[in-house]
């Protein structure tokens, strides 16, 4: 597609004016927030209140994609381990603070990471805990953790 529609001049050479087609530029840039969206959320890396409404309706399909799946699996049946997201700008002292952190809260020895996201208030690291990764949320900063918490909906228990 020509993003160019026309081209004016008004008088001499140097005064031309270029009219872009702005409603093909706008639907390609939302295009790509969409696009963005989408695979942001698909991969589980998002931030809903940075984004614009093309990137929130991309990941919402994602979402909708990804429980539609869900629910088509068959719960006898493992899923395919996933790897885990984890930002480089997580220090790896931040990952292993939580790690001691959720060991010592659960006391269960057998933690891993799931993900890490970086943030400028705190980093939040996600970590499984025992044979079925319950999984906890953490949040930590120059390796002093604010806090650990527990991600599984007991109320539903």
């Amino acid at each position: 597609m020509n993003i160019i529609s026309k081209v004016r001049c008004f008088g001499a050479a140097s005064a031309c004016v270029l009219v872009f087609a702005t409603g093909a530029w706008a639907s390609s840039a939302s295009q790509r927030e969409y696009k963005r969206g989408y695979a942001d959320c698909a991969a589980g890396r998002w931030d809903d209140n940075q984004h614009g409404a093309s990137y929130k309706e991309g990941c919402r399909a994602a979402e909708n994609k990804r429980d539609a799946g869900a629910a088509a699996t068959e719960p006898t049946k493992a899923a395919p381990a996933e790897k885990p997201f984890i930002d480089a700008a997580v220090p790896g002292r931040d990952r292993q603070a939580c790690v001691r952190a959720v060991k010592s809260k659960t006391h269960n020895p057998k933690v891993a990471i799931i993900g890490a996201v970086s943030s400028e208030a705190a980093n939040t690291v996600t970590l499984g805990v025992g044979p079925d990764r319950a999984p906890w949320r953490c949040l930590v900063k120059r390796g002093k953790v604010s806090d650990v918490m527990s991600q599984t909906n007991e109320g539903a228990m």
